[in-house]
């Protein structure tokens, strides 16, 4: 193998760029809600949200906490600020499952697609595709089933979605783009990890990694551990062994990808959080 390492560089501008996409869809919500605010505040806030979602396991509320707590001391009114919430939520689990479907896709037509691999994914996609549904449900101002609404967390989390404006949650034209945002925030990642293989002299082709990637994150989201630490390395060395890259090579790169992706907007993650905290 023949090491590039200026390919990092590569990687370190593809994660700039999940940011920056990020901080797009608060700012596409906001300003739809005629609050005009330049990039660079959002993305310090989205360096913030995803240092909480990281370092505490709460299925991103800590990070959405700070986030909507963030946008009250910026005057930004509560129905805009609720409405961002639930954009960003739909968009995300809408890109989530339209990107694990590609993955399964490309799979299948590769001819490595196992149970073990399908089940997982056949159990979570419904959920994640249901969870958008839900949200612009409440968000109407109508009630989940009982036994839902009585579980921890849920009934003032439904409360506080109830507030968002209809006319901006609902928007159907703006949730296309945010989905489209989103769905470029998980290219990216696995952009950076494609880009982790050539980095080390591998030339992989981009499509099964890409659904290395995906197997890889849904085995993160369904792991009980923060962040996934070492159930996302160990699925994403064995789905790579899958398409032909060496185990070394294949850990080595997971363990790139993973500084540049979660520990490397750590600290920046916890100034910004911290300051937040402050305020």
């Amino acid at each position: 193998l023949h090491a590039r390492p200026a390919w990092l560089l590569v990687a370190l501008l593809l994660q700039m760029g999940t940011y920056m996409a990020d901080a797009r869809i608060w700012q596409r919500v906001l300003d739809r809600a005629n609050i005009s605010r330049p990039l660079r505040s959002y993305v310090g806030l989205g360096l913030a949200k995803l240092f909480m979602d990281q370092a505490i396991p709460s299925v991103g509320l800590s990070g959405t906490l700070l986030v909507i707590r963030a946008l009250d001391r910026r005057g930004v009114p509560r129905g805009a600020s609720m409405a961002a919430v639930v954009i960003d939520l739909v968009s995300y689990y809408a890109a989530y499952t339209l990107a694990l479907g590609i993955a399964l896709v490309i799979v299948w037509v590769l001819g490595d697609l196992t149970p073990l691999m399908a089940l997982p994914a056949c159990i979570f996609a419904p959920l994640a595709a249901a969870v958008p549904i839900a949200l612009l449900w409440v968000s109407r101002g109508r009630t989940l089933p009982g036994w839902l609404e009585r579980l921890p967390l849920i009934r003032p989390a439904l409360r506080a979605l109830g507030e968002a404006t209809p006319t901006i949650a609902h928007d159907a034209w703006l949730i296309m783009r945010c989905t489209g945002l989103q769905l470029a925030i998980f290219t990216l990642d696995a952009g950076t990890l494609w880009i982790m293989l050539w980095a080390l002299g591998l030339a992989a082709n981009p499509a099964p990694v890409f659904a290395s990637f995906m197997l890889s994150t849904l085995a993160r989201t369904l792991g009980v551990i923060p962040g996934g630490l070492g159930v996302f390395e160990a699925v994403s060395v064995a789905t790579l062994k899958l398409i032909g890259v060496p185990v070394a090579a294949g850990l080595a790169a997971t363990l790139l990808f993973r500084f540049f992706t979660f520990w490397l907007p750590m600290a920046p993650g916890l100034i910004l959080a911290r300051r937040e905290a402050r305020a």
